[in-house]
């Protein structure tokens, strides 16, 4: 297929070139919660996901969202190779959450199914718990392998204004959360910590960063009555301040394990759902 989309973030680039000095300024604050009017075409053919940019095998897809941000991808036969995806699928395992420290909100089920002893297995691209109180439930999923893109998000019209990030809803993937808890979710597997780590940069220097705790060996807010092995894993979603990072052009992420053994468990489960990215946007032509 065609490269549609990066042709289209090039256009997009060249119009705000083209803008310049005709005395237009705005300022607004971006939300993206993944939620778009052309849904119905996005799942048509009943999928729960949608890979960005439909490119070639193993291209690169760029995807621009609210007119303002890039979310970029690779993918191939249909797979995810490494970047972004828009899912809407949710899953917790039947009937109880227990388990592990379930910090924050109880969870609900969502394409799971209450089979009694039996475990039913999530569907590829799905976040563990329920949705963040978005009207169509839809989310980003990042996946992270070795073979990425350069960047993960870029703010489009870098050159005529400024992206300040404040907020970015984060929650653990099923296939992660199923790695770390094991399939019947009662256990923990990780030795160390699994962190998510947001990168900003400006004109290829980087501002500051932020760290999000994934799950953490004795990590748990719990009193040990509740859970004596004081270990810890999100399992709904939770609110990630990025108001440090500053006046940015690009964002990366990257997920990082604390002890080595924990990146062979965790091989090819190190992704994470993100919702509501919300910055603050100015623009002047």
């Amino acid at each position: 297929m065609k490269k549609t989309a990066l042709i289209s973030a090039s256009l997009l680039f060249a119009l705000t070139s083209c803008m310049k000095d005709t005395g237009y300024e705005a300022s607004f604050t971006l939300v993206d919660d993944g939620n778009y009017d052309n849904a119905a075409e996005i799942f048509k053919d009943g999928a729960t996901y949608f890979l960005f940019g439909e490119p070639e095998e193993g291209d690169l897809s760029a995807f621009i969202s609210k007119g303002t941000t890039v979310y970029y991808s690779k993918v191939s036969s249909g797979s995810l190779l490494g970047g972004f995806a828009l899912s809407r699928q949710h899953w917790t395992e039947p009937e109880t959450d227990e388990g592990g420290d379930q910090e924050g909100e109880e969870t609900e089920s969502g394409t799971g199914e209450d089979t009694g002893s039996e475990i039913q297995s999530p569907g590829e691209y799905s976040v563990y718990g329920k949705s963040s109180g978005t009207t169509a439930n839809t989310f980003f999923y990042f996946c992270q392998t070795g073979n990425m893109p350069e960047h993960d998000i870029t703010f489009a019209s870098a050159d005529a204004g400024t992206c300040t990030p404040s907020i970015i809803q984060v929650c653990n993937s099923a296939a992660a959360v199923r790695k770390i808890m094991g399939d019947d979710v009662s256990t923990f597997n990780l030795k160390g910590d699994y962190t998510l780590k947001v990168t900003g940069y400006l004109n290829g220097a980087k501002t500051k960063e932020a760290t999000f705790l994934l799950a953490g060996k004795g990590k748990s807010k719990r009193p040990e009555s509740e859970n004596p092995q004081r270990d810890s894993i999100v399992t709904s979603w939770r609110t990630l301040d990025l108001s440090g990072l500053g006046n940015i052009d690009t964002i990366d992420f990257d997920l990082v394990f604390s002890d080595e053994e924990d990146k062979t468990l965790m091989q090819d489960a190190t992704d994470v759902c993100l919702d509501n990215f919300t910055a603050s946007i100015f623009l002047k032509f």
